[in-house]
Protein backbone atom coordinates (compact mmCIF):
# COMPACT_ATOMS: atom_id res chain seq x y z
CA UNK A 1 0.00 0.00 0.00
CA UNK A 2 3.04 2.60 1.06
CA UNK A 3 4.39 1.35 -2.68
CA UNK A 4 1.11 2.22 -4.59
CA UNK A 5 0.86 5.57 -2.36
CA UNK A 6 4.57 6.64 -3.59
CA UNK A 7 3.77 5.52 -7.23
CA UNK A 8 0.79 7.60 -7.01
CA UNK A 9 2.14 10.49 -6.15
CA UNK A 10 4.97 10.69 -7.63
CA UNK A 11 2.95 10.37 -10.90
CA UNK A 12 1.01 13.07 -9.59
CA UNK A 13 4.18 15.43 -9.13
CA UNK A 14 5.58 14.91 -12.76
CA UNK A 15 2.09 15.05 -14.05
CA UNK A 16 2.02 18.87 -12.28
CA UNK A 17 5.37 19.34 -13.49
CA UNK A 18 4.57 18.29 -16.82
CA UNK A 19 1.51 20.34 -16.99
CA UNK A 20 3.54 23.96 -15.38
CA UNK A 21 5.65 23.06 -18.17
CA UNK A 22 3.48 22.85 -20.82
CA UNK A 23 1.68 26.20 -20.05
CA UNK A 24 5.33 28.00 -19.67
CA UNK A 25 6.28 27.00 -23.25
CA UNK A 26 2.93 27.83 -24.47
CA UNK A 27 2.44 31.19 -22.71
CA UNK A 28 6.40 31.37 -24.51
CA UNK A 29 5.22 30.85 -27.67
CA UNK A 30 1.94 33.25 -26.86
CA UNK A 31 4.49 36.09 -26.30
CA UNK A 32 7.22 35.46 -28.48
CA UNK A 33 4.77 35.40 -31.71
CA UNK A 34 2.66 38.80 -30.93
CA UNK A 35 4.82 40.72 -33.20
CA UNK A 36 5.59 43.97 -35.00
CA UNK A 37 8.14 45.67 -36.75
CA UNK A 38 7.72 48.64 -34.36
CA UNK A 39 7.55 46.07 -31.00
CA UNK A 40 10.79 44.48 -32.88
CA UNK A 41 12.86 47.94 -32.71
CA UNK A 42 11.10 48.37 -29.51
CA UNK A 43 12.05 45.63 -27.49
CA UNK A 44 14.98 44.98 -28.87
CA UNK A 45 16.24 48.28 -28.05
CA UNK A 46 14.45 47.89 -24.05
CA UNK A 47 16.45 44.91 -24.05
CA UNK A 48 19.68 46.68 -24.02
CA UNK A 49 21.26 47.69 -20.91
CA UNK A 50 22.90 50.47 -22.65
CA UNK A 51 19.34 51.65 -23.93
CA UNK A 52 18.74 52.61 -20.04
CA UNK A 53 21.48 55.12 -18.82
CA UNK A 54 19.53 57.56 -19.44
CA UNK A 55 17.60 56.08 -16.89
CA UNK A 56 20.09 54.68 -14.83
CA UNK A 57 21.78 58.74 -14.57
CA UNK A 58 18.36 60.25 -13.43
CA UNK A 59 18.33 57.40 -10.57
CA UNK A 60 22.10 58.69 -9.85
CA UNK A 61 21.01 62.42 -9.60
CA UNK A 62 17.86 61.29 -7.53
CA UNK A 63 20.14 59.55 -5.32
CA UNK A 64 22.45 62.63 -5.14
CA UNK A 65 19.59 65.23 -4.87
CA UNK A 66 18.50 63.40 -1.61
CA UNK A 67 21.72 62.28 0.20
CA UNK A 68 23.93 65.00 -0.93
CA UNK A 69 27.42 64.04 0.17
CA UNK A 70 26.50 60.84 1.48
CA UNK A 71 25.08 59.97 -2.15
CA UNK A 72 27.83 57.58 -2.95
CA UNK A 73 27.25 55.20 -0.40
CA UNK A 74 23.96 54.61 -2.09
CA UNK A 75 24.98 54.47 -5.33
CA UNK A 76 27.62 51.78 -3.99
CA UNK A 77 25.07 49.75 -2.18
CA UNK A 78 23.01 49.20 -5.40
CA UNK A 79 25.96 48.07 -7.49
CA UNK A 80 26.72 45.74 -4.31
CA UNK A 81 23.32 44.84 -4.57
CA UNK A 82 23.28 43.81 -8.63
CA UNK A 83 26.93 42.10 -8.53
CA UNK A 84 25.37 39.82 -5.67
CA UNK A 85 22.46 39.70 -7.68
CA UNK A 86 23.94 38.43 -11.05
CA UNK A 87 26.47 36.38 -9.25
CA UNK A 88 23.26 34.21 -7.95
CA UNK A 89 21.80 34.28 -11.11
CA UNK A 90 24.17 33.98 -13.61
CA UNK A 91 26.76 32.56 -11.47
CA UNK A 92 25.40 29.83 -9.12
CA UNK A 93 21.61 29.02 -10.29
CA UNK A 94 22.06 28.89 -13.54
CA UNK A 95 25.39 26.55 -14.57
CA UNK A 96 23.43 24.41 -11.72
CA UNK A 97 20.18 24.00 -13.13
CA UNK A 98 21.49 23.94 -16.60
CA UNK A 99 18.24 24.52 -18.43
CA UNK A 100 18.84 25.39 -22.59
CA UNK A 101 17.34 28.59 -23.27
CA UNK A 102 14.61 28.00 -26.01
CA UNK A 103 16.74 29.46 -28.83
CA UNK A 104 18.96 26.40 -28.04
CA UNK A 105 16.42 23.49 -27.75
CA UNK A 106 15.51 22.08 -31.02
CA UNK A 107 12.02 20.95 -30.02
CA UNK A 108 10.68 24.16 -30.16
CA UNK A 109 12.20 25.81 -33.11
CA UNK A 110 8.87 24.95 -35.54
CA UNK A 111 6.81 27.34 -33.49
CA UNK A 112 9.49 29.43 -31.89
CA UNK A 113 10.54 32.98 -34.06
CA UNK A 114 13.52 33.68 -33.86
CA UNK A 115 14.49 37.41 -34.08
CA UNK A 116 17.02 38.78 -36.67
CA UNK A 117 18.54 41.77 -35.25
CA UNK A 118 19.61 44.88 -37.54
CA UNK A 119 22.84 43.30 -38.66
CA UNK A 120 21.51 40.70 -39.88
CA UNK A 121 22.54 38.20 -37.20
CA UNK A 122 19.94 36.08 -35.51
CA UNK A 123 19.76 36.52 -31.56
CA UNK A 124 20.20 33.38 -29.49
CA UNK A 125 21.31 34.90 -26.07
CA UNK A 126 23.30 32.73 -23.78
CA UNK A 127 22.91 29.33 -23.56
CA UNK A 128 21.49 28.49 -19.70
CA UNK A 129 18.27 29.77 -19.83
CA UNK A 130 16.83 29.59 -15.59
CA UNK A 131 16.68 32.46 -14.09
CA UNK A 132 16.76 35.60 -16.26
CA UNK A 133 19.38 38.02 -15.28
CA UNK A 134 17.84 40.72 -16.95
CA UNK A 135 14.64 40.09 -14.33
CA UNK A 136 16.66 39.38 -11.43
CA UNK A 137 18.78 42.27 -11.96
CA UNK A 138 16.31 44.97 -12.86
CA UNK A 139 14.41 44.14 -9.70
CA UNK A 140 17.18 44.65 -7.67
CA UNK A 141 17.81 48.07 -9.37
CA UNK A 142 13.97 48.71 -8.86
CA UNK A 143 13.92 47.69 -4.99
CA UNK A 144 17.15 49.24 -3.67
CA UNK A 145 16.27 52.67 -5.84
CA UNK A 146 12.48 52.38 -4.25
CA UNK A 147 13.81 51.39 -0.86
CA UNK A 148 16.44 54.54 -1.02
CA UNK A 149 14.11 57.22 -2.32
CA UNK A 150 10.05 56.48 -0.77
CA UNK A 151 10.68 58.20 1.87
CA UNK A 152 11.93 61.41 0.20
CA UNK A 153 9.24 61.61 -2.46
CA UNK A 154 5.85 63.09 -1.46
CA UNK A 155 3.45 60.23 -2.89
CA UNK A 156 5.31 56.84 -2.97
CA UNK A 157 3.06 55.20 -5.90
CA UNK A 158 4.33 57.66 -8.94
CA UNK A 159 7.62 56.25 -8.00
CA UNK A 160 6.56 52.61 -7.58
CA UNK A 161 4.95 52.73 -10.99
CA UNK A 162 7.80 53.51 -12.71
CA UNK A 163 10.01 51.35 -11.12
CA UNK A 164 7.60 48.53 -11.88
CA UNK A 165 7.23 49.78 -15.43
CA UNK A 166 11.21 49.40 -16.10
CA UNK A 167 11.45 46.15 -14.49
CA UNK A 168 7.87 44.45 -16.41
CA UNK A 169 9.55 46.39 -19.53
CA UNK A 170 13.43 45.08 -19.18
CA UNK A 171 11.92 41.86 -18.38
CA UNK A 172 9.29 41.21 -21.30
CA UNK A 173 11.61 41.72 -24.20
CA UNK A 174 13.30 38.52 -23.02
CA UNK A 175 10.39 35.65 -24.04
CA UNK A 176 9.74 38.00 -26.48
CA UNK A 177 12.84 37.70 -28.35
CA UNK A 178 12.65 33.81 -27.44
CA UNK A 179 15.77 33.55 -25.06
CA UNK A 180 13.71 33.21 -22.08
CA UNK A 181 10.87 31.27 -20.62
CA UNK A 182 8.67 33.61 -18.57
CA UNK A 183 9.28 31.18 -15.30
CA UNK A 184 12.58 32.27 -15.87
CA UNK A 185 11.55 35.89 -15.69
CA UNK A 186 9.45 34.82 -12.59
CA UNK A 187 12.31 33.30 -10.38
CA UNK A 188 14.58 36.57 -11.75
CA UNK A 189 11.92 38.56 -9.95
CA UNK A 190 12.58 36.14 -6.92
CA UNK A 191 16.04 36.42 -6.86
CA UNK A 192 16.17 40.21 -7.25
CA UNK A 193 14.01 40.61 -4.93
CA UNK A 194 15.69 38.38 -2.42
CA UNK A 195 18.87 39.82 -2.67
CA UNK A 196 17.56 43.51 -2.44
CA UNK A 197 15.72 42.42 0.60
CA UNK A 198 18.96 40.72 2.10
CA UNK A 199 20.80 43.52 1.26
CA UNK A 200 18.56 46.67 2.48
CA UNK A 201 18.75 44.41 5.68
CA UNK A 202 22.13 44.30 5.85
CA UNK A 203 22.19 47.86 4.85
CA UNK A 204 20.64 49.27 7.75
CA UNK A 205 22.72 47.77 10.59
CA UNK A 206 26.06 48.61 8.93
CA UNK A 207 26.79 50.91 5.50
CA UNK A 208 23.50 53.26 6.25
CA UNK A 209 23.56 54.16 9.56
CA UNK A 210 21.98 57.52 10.31
CA UNK A 211 21.32 60.06 8.90
CA UNK A 212 21.51 57.71 5.55
CA UNK A 213 19.04 55.22 7.44
CA UNK A 214 16.17 57.53 6.74
CA UNK A 215 15.80 56.12 3.05
CA UNK A 216 15.54 52.65 4.23
CA UNK A 217 13.29 52.20 7.25
CA UNK A 218 10.50 50.20 7.80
Amino acid sequence: MTTFAAYIITMTFLSIISYIEFIDRELLFLINGAHTPLTDNLFWTATRTASWIPFYLLAIFAIWYCYRQKAWRVVLLVILAVCVSDIVSSGIIKPLVHRPRPTHTPELFDRLRFFVRPNGKVYYGGVNSFPSSHAANSTTVAMLLFASLRDSVGKKWPLALCLASYVLLFSYTRPYLGVHYPSDILMGWLVGLTVSMLIVFWARRTLLAPPLQRGFSA
